[in-house]
């Protein structure tokens, strides 16, 4: 629990606006329904704003996170890689058992014939109709931007980094892509499986050092 503490103590830049985020978005599904509220946010966009944001969802892609590891593996942080491959895949896992558990419909299936008039869509961008809940978009990219944080020698990049992860899972609802809730406990699994991960390594050095320090996690995976 204290390891957590620190943790969470030297990554506040990060954890409080994540902590901020979880309290209005629980208020948020608890007042409104899940109608409401993607109505809400899908209905406000623009042209300039479709291409922007059909560019940005890409924050969430695997794709961003293989090419985080690939440095990594390029850097010889061979440490850092593998921890950063383990948060990648328990998100990956945890995710795609709950979307085939619930098989929720995404937003153009729920609303059915009401969607071509309700939903807003890009026309570029292909929209799916199953598996919605949660957002794999989401949990990547707040695995990826999380585990940053974490190993980030400049804890202030911190705010900066979940900011990155916020616009991702907005993205996935201006998309028609996902439900709020979808994003919401999306961003819990991507961030927990990274705290996880993070935390089990650490943990097995904290008997000689009290202090979470990833600025040596990434001295000590310097090359000589």
């Amino acid at each position: 629990m204290k390891t957590l503490f620190t943790l969470f103590r030297k990554n506040a830049y990060f954890f409080l606006p994540f902590f901020l985020w979880l309290v209005i978005g629980g208020i948020t599904i608890i007042s409104f329904s899940q109608r409401e509220i993607f109505l809400g946010i899908n209905g406000v966009h623009s042209e300039w704003a479709d291409m922007l944001i059909s560019i940005l969802t890409y924050l969430g892609d695997g794709i961003m996170f293989s090419l985080l590891l690939l440095m990594m593996l390029i850097m010889q942080r061979f440490r850092l890689f593998f921890m950063g491959l383990v948060s990648f895949l328990l998100a990956v896992l945890i995710v795609q058992v709950a979307k085939h558990y619930f098989n929720a419909p995404r937003p153009v299936s729920y609303f059915g014939d009401e969607a071509c008039v309700l939903v807003h869509t890009v026309k570029w961008v292909t929209v799916h109709g199953s598996n919605s809940f949660p957002s794999g978009h989401s949990a990547g990219a707040f695995c990826m931007f999380c585990f940053l944080s974490l190993i980030s020698p400049e804890k202030r990049w911190g705010f900066g980094f979940a900011v990155l992860a916020f616009i991702a899972g907005y993205t996935r609802i201006y998309l028609a892509q996902h439900f709020f809730a979808d994003v919401y406990v999306g961003s819990i699994v991507g961030t927990l499986s990274a705290v996880a991960v993070f935390a089990i390594f650490k943990f097995r050095n904290t008997t000689s050092a009290p202090e979470l320090c990833p600025e040596a996690v990434l001295n000590a995976n310097a090359p000589a």
